[in-house]
């Protein structure tokens, strides 16, 4: 029988809590990847999801988790528990958005988890569209997440909606 890897636990754990939400009619899931790098046998899932609402310029966010082969082995043939993941939270937004409102935001990951983070905040214009701005902020967690951290993970799924939400509402604010 097939046991499954710590990632595995985690990502169904991630899914599950979003998937709840798009069935709620809450939330839409935008995209889901699921990777398997061959040459270095590292793992990434990522789910992308957004608010549903009116407007069709909304915030994205990507809920990300990422392993690498050396962990797998620690856990598949030494047996170690301590195994986990990478997770990275981006958020994408369909025009600019100020420096303010972006560190306004990170004060909610700061108060709600221990975790250190650094964040990058990333501008993409289009060469053949100049009018084509897309902006995004981008949190990586420093911290190896285990399944241990359950509770932890839940928390920040639950913060991304609180901050799609947020997010939204000040660039809807600005159009």
């Amino acid at each position: 029988m097939f046991d499954p890897t710590a990632f595995d636990n985690m990502k169904v754990i991630i899914e599950g809590l979003i998937y709840d939400k798009d069935l709620d009619g809450e939330y839409e899931i935008v995209d889901r990847n699921d990777f398997v790098n061959l040459s270095k046998m590292d793992r990434l899932f990522s789910i992308q999801f957004k608010k549903l609402n009116k407007s069709n310029r909304t915030t994205t966010c990507t809920f990300s988790m990422r392993t690498t082969a050396s962990e797998l082995y620690n856990e598949l043939i030494n047996g170690n528990t301590e195994v986990g993941s990478y997770i990275e939270i981006e958020f994408t937004f369909p025009k600019l958005v100020e420096i303010e409102i972006i560190q306004r935001s990170l004060v909610l990951f700061q108060n709600k988890t221990n975790e250190q983070f650094t964040p990058f905040y990333n501008i993409k214009q289009s060469i053949l569209d100049k009018n084509t701005i897309e902006s995004s902020i981008n949190i990586k967690f420093q911290n190896k997440m285990t399944e241990d951290d359950f509770d932890l993970i839940e928390e920040l799924v639950h913060i991304t909606e609180i901050m799609l939400q947020w997010y939204d509402e000040q660039i809807l604010k600005e159009i």
